[in-house]
């Protein structure tokens, strides 16, 4: 088989093409939109060479998409290329997320079009037995925390640090305060901090909590907003984030480099100690969902819906609930923390359609 060794290049010549025309319509898309699609094309055809496949990117085949499907939902495959790579340990051992998947599908499709080969890519539930695998919802299912997951957070936020300190920090401030991992590298703590008596009108009363953040570095589309300070483990870590920063205009990134290399320095790090889907199950992001879920706790004093909770009894104190954790997380609409904490409705069809337990006194039969 030929190695293709060029293919970087003409996968490359490809997308300069064709990279700037939008999908479906007759105008020009954003820069961070080219740059995913980019970045996707040249991740998936890196993993089919690592899975064996040394093709041309204009070779693009029916068997590539399946064997890419399998990885993505964590199946097995058939085939002599990919068929011994599916049992390695570094296959994934649970799906990826469904809004993953239909992204990189939706690379594929775009990519299959620039080649000519419309309708080499179908619906990405032809692929499954289980459409739930590849269907996208904004009502979390399943707890994306770590805790959920048996990874111990203030454990491995150490073992980050005895790497990188900015990064540990990065870290520490997206479990305390629900940041995104962008918004973590551009984190300038002292100039975020304000009293919660100077919080603008329209915001809730401060009367419980001890300061607020101002957050608006790195936010999408830079939104601004308030995320509460509440407890003494989110005080500690604002000031390690303080003496961190050095100065009233610092960052928690470390010093001498851009934001792009702060942000691959904040992937490499947490890789080495296995934040990653593929290795424990979780990613930085889940920090974000623990928040959410812990939050939500605090106000409503009873676990979220995902985390096998019990709905509140008053629906308003439950909408109530649902609106401030939205709002810390940045979000407008209380529905958005579907998404984190679960929907009570969904979670108790769900529940209703599992089988019974076993009763533990009843001996197995088998």
């Amino acid at each position: 088989m030929a190695n293709n060794s060029n293919w970087k290049a003409e996968l490359s010549a490809i997308i300069q093409e064709h990279n700037d025309a939008h999908a479906e319509r007759e105008k020009d898309i954003s820069f961070n939109t080219r740059q995913a699609r980019r970045q996707g094309l040249f991740r998936i055809f890196t993993l089919l060479r690592t899975m064996g496949f040394h093709t041309a990117p204009r070779n693009l085949s029916a068997r590539h998409i399946e064997t890419l499907m399998a990885y993505w939902t964590a199946r097995p495959v058939t085939g002599p290329e990919a068929a011994a790579f599916s049992t390695r340990p570094d296959w994934p051992k649970i799906p990826y997320s469904a809004a993953y998947i239909q992204q990189q599908m939706s690379f594929l499709r775009v990519f299959a079009g620039w080649i000519k080969k419309d309708g080499l890519v179908r619906a990405a539930e032809s692929y499954v037995d289980d459409p739930n695998l590849v269907r996208r919802s904004y009502c979390a299912i399943i707890d994306k925390g770590w805790e959920r997951h048996g990874v111990d957070v203030m454990q491995k936020i150490a073992q980050v640090r005895a790497i990188d300190r900015h990064v540990a920090a990065q870290l520490q401030m997206m479990i305390s305060f629900g940041l995104r991992r962008k918004e973590a590298v551009m984190f300038s703590p002292v100039e975020a901090e304000v009293p919660a008596h100077a919080l603008p009108a329209g915001h809730p009363p401060g009367e419980r909590y001890i300061s607020f953040l101002r957050i608006k570095r790195g936010t999408k589309g830079g939104r601004l907003r308030f995320a509460a300070v509440r407890s003494d483990d989110q005080r500690g870590a604002l000031d390690e984030a303080i003496q961190l920063a050095h100065g009233p205009r610092g960052h928690i990134g470390r010093p001498g480099l851009t934001l792009k290399q702060s942000l691959d320095l904040f992937s490499n790090v947490v890789r080495q100690v296995g934040l990653t889907k593929k290795e424990l199950g979780v990613t930085p992001h889940g920090l974000r969902h623990q928040f959410a879920g812990d939050l939500y706790f605090d106000i409503a004093k009873v676990k979220a819906p995902v985390q096998d909770g019990e709905p509140l009894v008053d629906a308003a104190s439950m909408k109530d609930a649902y609106r401030q954790v939205a709002r810390q997380l940045g979000h407008n609409r209380p529905q958005i923390s579907n998404a984190y904490l679960g929907s009570p409705v969904v979670m108790r069809s769900r529940a209703a359609q599992r089988p019974p337990a076993i009763d533990a006194d009843v001996p197995d039969s088998t």
